[in-house]
């Protein structure tokens, strides 16, 4: 444990690794809640779930490995190895779905009804709706995507968010179906593991104001200078 002296140090810590730590695990935690993994299938990763290194900017990871070598006994590095363990168990799920899914005649069949459906109302229902056939191709991988992600709307900027915000609810369906269990036990035990481990940060963020005098926040015009 570092002496009063080291309060710099301690500040480093607080706001180079601590708190962007903390304020990711709350982002990521909303994001799991609302069952958005912001997986991607170019990337075959989540987009914005990430690694705990990954949420530390990279100009930083000198004070975050400062970090772990100073508290080699503590919950934190069995804690980030958990979190980021749990990080790729989802993202291996995920891709594996994502494969079954395209390959699944259940869910290509369901696909063709709804975009059946659309191609027959979209005139009717608004003339900008675009024709979906020249994208036929992209619309699985697509649709699998956003089922994945449980994007319930789509911005009208998404190729296929008309399509979508009409009839993918139908396809939402498909993660109640017994195949999406596996992706379900994944995002959770992230969720509990994460919730866990951003208290921890919390608390230990805490004891260090308290211990140091350093507050919990960067406040303009303070200095450390001893």
């Amino acid at each position: 444990m570092p002496q009063k002296k080291q309060s710099r140090r301690v500040a480093a810590w607080i706001y180079a690794v601590i708190n962007p730590i903390i304020n990711s695990l709350e982002r990521e935690l909303s994001l799991l809640d609302s069952g958005n993994l912001t997986w991607r299938p170019h990337l075959g990763r989540c987009e914005m779930i990430r690694t705990i290194q990954e949420y530390v900017d990279s100009a930083q990871w000198p004070n975050y490995q400062d970090f772990l070598a100073e508290h080699p006994n503590s919950v934190f590095r069995p804690g980030f190895d958990q979190h980021d363990s749990d990080v790729r168990t989802l993202n291996t799920v995920a891709q594996e779905l994502f494969n079954r899914m395209l390959s699944w005649s259940k869910f290509s069949d369901a696909l063709d009804v709804a975009l059946g459906t659309y191609e027959r109302q979209r005139a009717s229902l608004d003339p900008q709706f675009p024709m979906l056939v020249h994208t036929a191709k992209d619309v699985p991988k697509l649709a699998a995507e956003y089922v994945i992600n449980n994007a319930q709307t789509l911005p009208s900027h998404y190729t296929i968010s008309a399509f979508w915000n009409l009839l993918g609810k139908e396809l939402i369906a498909f993660r109640n179906l017994p195949e999406f269990q596996a992706l379900h036990r994944c995002k959770d035990r992230l969720a509990e593991n994460s919730s866990k481990l951003k208290q921890a940060l919390e608390s230990y963020r805490l004891s260090l104001s308290r211990d140091y005098d350093v507050p919990a926040a960067p406040v303009p015009g303070l200095s450390f200078e001893e």
